[in-house]
């Protein structure tokens, strides 16, 4: 039974600990409220959880300037703060950061537990690290009691399984793609073993689903298969959650697995189809140690696992900490709205740096000078606070025109070297005490058509005398043949001597494009060089008996009248970089100065989160994430929405953490509903107002990818919502769009992708709200607890005047208050139907629709048998020909009817119809459109 206020709980981080402050929480008099992912069906950005809360601060102990207060020095700005409540059915936690400690629930041995034949397991599991290898589930024990086990090894789902019953038959198989989920986010994964696959062999297959009782699942990988029938070994063995409760060697290359970090909500086992096992964590009681499950199969905590069911509602910081009295000054509390980490992360002006800036940076060189200082420098400051890059002494020379030169748009201005003047800038190295087996040097460039001279001179520590030479490698650059010129120049005390090493034709550096180029020293008795031009190797040898040894000074310099004359063009360089041995591949910093193209959009969200110092996780296959274009220098948030965007996702921070996670596109198609809210039995409750109007309307639609060329354009030419006027269409609606994108073609996906998210015909239910007060609502509160952004709501048994169907909707944000007076949550959705695409070989979404059909005659109110043609270019399938598809429903005039049978095998077909499948039964007129009842689309 709900009551009110709720209970809730509330914790402050401090003295590196959480700190329980729920009694301070002043949720009996005033409302504690959170606002999560967008406010709207027509927003987009990212938007920081907010919350609301009123801390009772009597004493004034919430006053961080306060120096009685015994918070005095713990609270301050941004203080983590998190909130939630302890309600509904348990989970098992197994909390533990220590991988070798026990935490499990287990059952022990009984009938039940063995399968005889086809062997499918399902586990609803939410883990810390779903890359983390670990335990899932498993039955063994030692002493020949080896059965099977599903765990984790680095991302990827492992079934192994032992025939005889002892390790020496162990048999293994493991996912061929990884498991792609956020830290925390609740999955259900699944593994079948098909003992015998009726060709001499047997097959593995991985799933993961939203709960153990999915009728379809999202196949993780290829499915496996090996020669040979087998079996599973029916023992003794109790079956675990979470650890092994002997330490084994289960892994798959024989070594041992840590225990499971999370939580576990239930388990179900089959043997041929037949259920053996089906455990929900639900039915136990929080706190208790045991529990009895829906096959009667008793279940046991074990270790340091427990059941609770404290769910985190809201986590953040707290930025201020606002005293408020009353007017008689004898009450006194403070009223904080803690807010996610965007917030913070999104609160300054300053654009990111480029990203070649961030990589190099992020891999801390030995020295680095990017040559980006401002127009009224004099030298080139290190980025490593080394030595300034200054001008040699040299008639004639010309300083260089600080920021006044482009590497590339989107990277910081450096400097350029001028046409027809002679310059260079030289630095000396700070000396290191190792550089390892070998050093490079990075050089940035561009511009500088032919012709083109200049020198890049990397000289060594030595001293220069008999005992220890002065070696340096001298590059000069010659535009006029496209060539490098490289050449080894030794000193000592007396002499001198120079040997041409290579001429390195077609390097292809002098144009307006930008190119890098690295040199690479392994020092020994004779040390080898190797160059490479943009990323990849061009040419390597040896300096013929010299031993060089590390960077001491670099020259840079242009246009040297000793080498071919005045440059006669224009020439831009930047980020001179020294490394030692653990230097970053030439392809990782060229990939880095091109802006990370082609970059999937999750694994950039995760790259700058990580590069700024937090933390960000992906769900979504990475193979249907969209390619990224160039990483353009702007806000960190504003990269972040920029890839979100791109990928038609979701960026919001994790619901119990400080994260942010990212929901792709791919987790957004075909999902089953999380909940299901019968209008009829007053579950919605008030405000309930739908709306039927052209706000989301885009019918025609370009998109422009950035720095690309012809923007791509989808327009819907015929229908309802096409750009034809009113009555056969509602006029053009136009919009154009830039985005980051890899190649042009994406352009035209995504503009398609816009057009069909802007021209859905239905009803829209832009806000939901529940009462969890509701005694009929609050036998739903574990579902309801569990929806997050991009989660699946259907709507059944609507109005009359809504039509006839259920209604799905996308929660793209909510808004929760919990107090005396009130218990709601409301959530912000949009139109759901657009994101259901084909399935092959599904019953329901599995079907291509005809290009166009109507039916061939007036159908009255009863008839079975219905006369349609086809005017696309495909009929539709016949009984005849196809018994194995049918039966299929289509909709005409409203009214759903199921197909039972199809004759004719041209254009004019009759279906046998079952009626009013969705309650509607009616008359329908000649030449009136049918279709499939179900519409599924192409994904993105």
């Amino acid at each position: 039974m709900p009551q009110l206020p709720p209970p809730v709980w509330a914790e402050l981080f401090h003295g590196g600990t959480w700190n329980d402050v729920t009694e301070d929480v002043r949720v009996s008099t005033s409302p504690v409220s959170v606002t999560r992912g967008l406010s709207s069906e027509s927003s987009s950005a990212a938007q920081p959880t907010a919350c609301t809360c009123d801390l009772d601060s009597r004493d004034n102990r919430y006053a961080p300037r306060n120096p009685m207060s015994p918070l005095y020095g713990k609270i301050g700005r941004n203080t983590p703060f998190r909130w939630g409540y302890t309600v509904g059915g348990p989970w098992a936690e197994f909390a533990s950061p220590d991988p070798m400690t026990y935490q499990s629930v287990f059952v022990s041995d009984t009938a039940a537990l063995d399968v005889a034949g086809d062997f499918d397991l399902r586990v609803d599991l939410a883990l810390e690290d779903w890359s983390a290898s670990q335990l899932l589930a498993l039955r063994t024990v030692p002493s020949a009691n080896y059965c099977w086990v599903l765990m984790i090894d680095d991302g990827f789902l492992v079934l192994q399984w032992y025939p005889g019953g002892n390790f020496g038959t162990r048999t293994y198989r493991v996912a061929t793609e990884a498991i792609k989920a956020y830290h925390g986010q609740r999955l259900t994964v699944r593994a079948t073993l098909d003992v015998d696959n009726g060709a001499g062999g047997h097959e593995v297959r991985f799933y993961t689903g939203r709960t153990v009782d999915d009728e379809e699942w999202h196949l993780v990988g290829a499915p496996l298969t090996a020669a040979g029938t087998t079996s599973l070994f029916t023992g003794t063995a109790y079956m675990e959650i979470g650890a092994a409760f002997s330490a084994l060697a289960l892994g798959p290359d024989g070594g041992y697995i840590a225990n499971m970090r999370g939580r576990a909500y239930g388990l179900k086992l089959l043997d041929n189809g037949t259920v053996k096992v089906n455990m929900t964590t639900a039915t136990a009681t929080p706190g208790g140690t045991s529990w009895v499950d829906k096959t009667g199969l008793t279940w046991t905590r074990g270790g340091s696992s427990a059941l609770t069911n404290r769910h985190v509602r809201m986590s953040g910081e707290v930025p201020a900490w606002p005293p408020t009295r009353d007017l008689s000054g004898q009450d006194n509390y403070v009223s904080i709205a803690p807010s996610g980490i965007l917030r913070r992360m999104g609160a300054g002006t300053k654009p990111q740096d480029s990203a070649l800036r961030r990589f190099i940076k992020t891999l801390s060189p030995l020295e680095c000078w990017p040559l980006t200082d401002g127009p009224d420098s004099k030298a080139a400051k290190s980025m490593v606070g080394g030595r300034d890059m200054v001008q040699p002494y040299q008639a004639d020379t010309v300083a260089p025109e600080w920021g006044g030169g482009r590497l590339a748009d989107w990277v910081e201005p450096v400097i350029a070297a001028k046409a027809e003047t002679i310059g260079g800038l030289q630095a000396s190295v700070r000396r290191v005490a190792s550089v390892g087996a070998s050093w490079s040097v990075d050089l940035f460039l561009s511009g500088g058509g032919r012709p083109a001279s200049g020198q890049f001179v990397i000289t060594d520590v030595g001293a220069g005398t008999d005992a220890d030479n002065q070696v340096n490698v001298q590059i000069v650059f010659s535009g006029n043949l496209n060539q490098l010129t490289l050449i080894r120049n030794s000193y000592s005390s007396d002499s001198s001597s120079s040997t041409f090493l290579a001429s390195v034709a077609d390097v292809g550096i002098y144009d307006e494009r930008p190119h890098h180029m690295r040199l690479t020293i392994e020092p020994g008795a004779t040390s080898f060089w190797t160059l490479y031009i943009d990323g990849q190797y061009k040419q390597a040898g040896s300096l013929s008996g010299i031993r060089m040894k590390p960077v001491g000074r670099i020259l840079l310099g242009w246009g040297y009248a000793t080498i071919s004359g005045a440059t006669a063009t224009d020439r831009s360089f930047g980020y001179l970089t020294y490394w030692n041995s653990s230097a970053p591949s030439p392809a990782s910093i060229w990939n880095a100065y091109l802006g990370y193209q082609g970059e999937r959009a999750g694994d950039r969200i995760e790259r700058l989160a990580a590069e700024s110092g937090y933390v960000a996780t992906v769900a979504g296959d990475a193979v249907y994430q969209q390619r990224m274009g160039i990483q353009d220098r702007a806000q960190l948030v504003d990269l972040l929405d920029e890839a979100n965007r791109t990928n038609f996702g979701y960026l919001l921070e994790a619901r119990d953490r400080s994260e942010v996670i990212h929901r792709g596109q791919s987790t957004l198609w075909n999902q089953a509903p999380a909940l299901t809210l019968d209008y009829a039995a007053g579950l919605i409750g008030a405000p309930f107002k739908p709306v039927d109007d052209d706000k989301l309307t885009e019918n025609d639609v370009s998109v422009k990818r950035q720095y690309g060329s012809v923007p791509g354009r989808q327009v819907l030419e015929e229908g309802e919502l096409s750009v034809l006027d009113p009555p056969n269409g509602v006029g053009r609606y136009d919009h154009e769009y830039t985005y980051s994108l890899y190649n042009d073609d994406q352009a035209d996906q995504v503009a398609r992708m816009r057009l069909h998210l802007g021209t859905y015909a239905g009803v829209r239910y832009t806000r939901l709200t529940l009462n969890l007060a509701n005694e009929r609502v609050f036998a739903m509160i574990d579902a309801i607890l569990r929806i997050d952004v991009g989660d699946l709501i259907r709507l059944t048994n609507l109005p009359a005047d809504h039509g006839p169907d259920a209604v799905d909707v996308l929660v793209q944000g909510y808004e929760e208050s919990a107090g005396p007076d009130g218990w709601t949550i409301t959530f912000n959705c949009a139109p759901g139907e657009p994101w259901t695409t084909g399935i092959v070989d599904s019953l329901t979404r599995g079907r291509a629709d005809t290009g166009g059909c109507t039916l061939t005659s007036a159908v009255t109110a009863s008839a079975t048998s219905v006369p349609v043609t086809t005017t696309g270019e495909r009929r539709w399938v016949d009984s005849a020909t196809y018994p194995g598809d049918f039966p299929f429903e289509v909709r005409t005039g409203g009214e759903v009817m199921r197909v039972t049978a199809c004759t004719g095998t041209g254009t004019a077909q009759t279906f046998t119809v079952v009626r009013a499948i969705n309650g509607v039964q009616k008359a329908h007129s000649a030449g009136q459109d049918i279709r499939l009842a179900t519409p599924v689309y192409a994904a993105l």
